[in-house]
């Protein structure tokens, strides 16, 4: 595993199933090399940031929050699936937790960061399903090592495929009850020490089997990190921005047929001062300029047709566009640039849910279609 620039990316989906921490295992286990390497560049990226040591940072980092406490209560099982992964790769329990914590560590740094993601869903009407679709857009040292998890159903849990890094529990997925997540980082909401992190919110609400409990789900947690959270649930589409005091629903389109997001808040105004402050020192034509901003129009662009016309097609148009050059939906891998489109994916739902995955930006890979072993009848 592991891509250089413009490099070859291996489709890796790896088969998980048991209890928690068997499934774990298995994925620290067979993917202990890479889990390794990814790891040793996280720390390098961290310390380079920070400009610190890493291991220090990593344990002020533990010690100066409270997470597990929020994930035992809202997600138990997930802290012994990381605990899994932590001795299939041979590696302490606390780095491989601080290794989930992608956006807390941001928090933590407190450092706004790059605009990252592109997010949108879609109801279902006319011919087409219902679809949830992302760019995941991450740090470029994470490049040769995506995976999906396809997790198999059992007696608590519905099948599942995560799209994520080696040795993350998550960073969106689908499930075989048409249920899906997309996320987006908010660094500019409110946020907590001791709620429950991203990646624990996504697999959390990819456990839940009906539609009405996986809206209950996103509304009832206290959230850690600022967060936009895309809901796929059956024919429906939602769009949540989480801050930790609370989640405020975004409708781009007033009848909620069409939802899309960036990285900037449109909905909830719990934020945090630094970027009251940055709102304040920035005309509005500025503002309309950023990062975030842009690829947000474009988007916006692509969409801007009956949500019926919004097929398959649309969306993988609208997820390799670069209508933008300094600021596209799509971001190649460039020597210059720590961050760029990490995968895409487009989750369909309806009657018969799948995941299409591109491993790396979509413009230059081809999506691959994920079916489940099995689809229940009643998935709406």
């Amino acid at each position: 595993m592991g891509a250089g620039l413009g490099g070859t990316r291996e489709f890796k989906v790896l088969d998980l199933s048991g209890s928690p921490y068997a499934r774990g295992l298995q994925h620290g286990e067979r993917l202990r090399a890479e889990i390794g390497k990814v790891v040793n560049l996280w720390k390098e990226d961290l310390g380079r940031q920070a400009r610190t040591d890493p291991d220090s940072l990593v344990k002020r980092f533990l010690a100066e929050t409270n997470f597990v406490p929020a994930i035992r209560k809202w997600t138990p099982d997930l802290l012994e699936e990381v605990k899994g992964i932590a001795d299939g790769a041979g590696l302490p329990f606390e780095t491989m937790f601080a290794f989930q914590l992608v956006d807390e560590m941001r928090v933590y740094l407190d450092q706004p960061a790059a605009g990252h993601c592109s997010s949108m869903g879609v109801v279902k009407a006319g011919a087409h399903p219902a679809y949830v679709a992302q760019n995941m857009d991450l740090e470029a040292f994470r490049d040769g090592f995506q995976v999906v998890l396809h997790i198999a159903a059992s007696q608590s849990l519905p099948e599942q495929f995560v799209f994520t890094c080696a040795g993350l529990i998550a960073t969106n997925g689908v499930n075989n009850r048409s249920i899906a997540i997309a996320c987006n980082t908010l660094l500019q909401l409110s946020a907590s020490r001791d709620g429950l992190p991203v990646a624990f919110v996504v697999r959390g609400v990819l456990a839940q089997t009906s539609p009405e409990d996986a809206v209950k789900f996103m509304k009832g947690i206290k959230h850690a990190s600022g967060q936009n959270y895309i809901l796929g649930a059956g024919d429906q589409v939602f769009d949540f921005e989480a801050s930790t005091r609370q989640v405020v629903e975004f409708r781009p389109a007033v009848d909620g047929s069409v939802v899309y997001h960036t990285n900037h808040p449109l909905a909830n105004d719990d934020l945090k001062p630094w970027h009251l402050k940055q709102i304040a020192s920035l005309s509005p034509e500025e503002r309309s300029k950023g990062d975030s901003e842009m690829r947000l129009a474009s988007v916006q662009e692509h969409f801007r047709q009956p949500p019926s016309a919004i097929d398959e097609g649309v969306i993988k148009e609208t997820l390799r566009s670069r209508d933008s050059g300094l600021h596209p939906v799509c971001r190649s891998r460039k020597e210059d640039d720590p961050v760029f489109t990490f995968g895409a994916t487009i989750m369909t739902l309806s009657d018969t849910p799948s995941s299409e995955v591109s491993m790396g930006p979509p413009d230059a890979n081809e999506f691959v279609t994920l079916k489940f072993h099995q689809v229940p009848k009643a998935v709406k």
